[in-house]
């Protein structure tokens, strides 16, 4: 039947949004706000399981209701004619809850297509941002080999310059000495 295709159909698209919602960021505000509506149409779906099942079990019933009874062809023909007329109305409003379903769940399944793709934009920004670093980081570690060596340079001249002046001292006290 048309009707328990179009419903494989939608069970088939909930399980595809229910793996892409689980593709979100856990406890974030959107995987919350996409899990609620993917239950929401797993209750529909299920109303609308419901409400098939039942049309179908109240034609057989009428069908075998008919048939124990036996009533007069053209009392039991209107019966079924305006049974059927019911039970064809509730099953295009059931067509067309699902058709709703279906198309709600198309446009999530969008969403959910967009939401994945500025997760993956942003997975690429926050990557190159960590590679920056990463290179910054390469080059403090480079400047602060280069300011160390520089340090030690400058300590080296003041000890060279302190043992210089260390020395003329004492060789202007030993001049100094040896002119008295």
């Amino acid at each position: 039947m048309a009707v328990q295709r179009v419903l494989s159909d939608v069970a088939e698209l909930l399980e595809q949004m229910e793996l892409a919602v689980r593709d979100l960021a856990a406890g974030s505000s959107e995987r919350t706000k996409y899990e609620l509506r993917v239950r929401s149409y797993h209750n529909d779906k299920r109303l609308l399981d419901n409400e098939l099942e039942k049309a179908i079990k109240r034609l057989r019933e009428t069908a075998d209701r008919d048939e124990l009874l036996a009533y007069d062809e053209a009392v039991e023909m209107d019966q079924q004619e305006e049974q059927l007329i019911a039970n064809t109305e509730r099953l295009e409003r059931s067509s067309r809850k699902l058709q709703d379903a279906y198309r709600m769940a198309v446009e999530t399944e969008q969403i959910g297509t967009e939401v994945l793709g500025n997760l993956s934009s942003q997975r690429e920004t926050i990557s190159r941002a960590r590679e920056r670093m990463r290179e910054a980081d390469i080059e403090l570690g480079r400047s602060n080999r280069v300011l160390n060596t520089m340090i030690g340079r400058v300590i080296q001249n003041r000890l060279l310059l302190l043992v210089v002046a260390v020395f003329l001292m004492f060789t202007l006290l030993f001049l100094v000495y040896k002119s008295l």
